[in-house]
């Protein structure tokens, strides 16, 4: 595994990693080549939504980990008032991909390709994160 840091803001790290059995036993190959934001309700209303509007102009999906406090009213309560104060289109709830490549923190942009992934940590933008995949990651070489 190789790991790249960046002083940017706080701080971002480029992670890559060959395909091994991921937490929940599954390889990281098993999913098709994508590009993935993770985020979580953890992180203040109105950043959250800069993020995720700077993930859907890219068309790039989000996704939390699992419901707000495993209560699905309070998450849908949570994500209509984002919805209809920010005008953001929403997240997918998904704890499998954050096992399948190991996401521990938020915000962390993923982005497949092959049998290869790389992970960028930390308060960077979208683009930022993005450029340091294309410039320095496994799949610098994939669209």
């Amino acid at each position: 595994m190789k790991r790249l840091n960046a002083a940017l803001l706080f701080s971002a790290c480029l992670t890559g990693s060959l395909p091994v059995l991921a937490e929940d036993g599954t390889q990281v190959t098993s999913t098709e080549n994508e590009t993935a934001y993770f985020l979580s309700s953890s992180l203040p209303d109105k950043e959250l939504a800069i993020l995720m509007k700077a993930a859907e102009a890219k068309n790039i999906p989000v996704y939390f980990r699992g419901l707000i406090n495993d209560n699905m009213d309070q998450t849908a309560k949570y994500m209509l008032n984002l919805i209809t104060t920010y005008k953001v289109r929403g997240i997918q709830i998904d704890p499998v991909r954050f096992a399948r490549y190991g996401v521990k923190q938020v915000p962390a942009l993923v982005k497949k390709c092959g049998d290869h992934f790389d992970i960028v940590y930390g308060n960077v933008t979208l683009s930022q994160a993005l450029d340091m995949i294309s410039q320095r990651g496994d799949c610098r070489d994939n669209p």
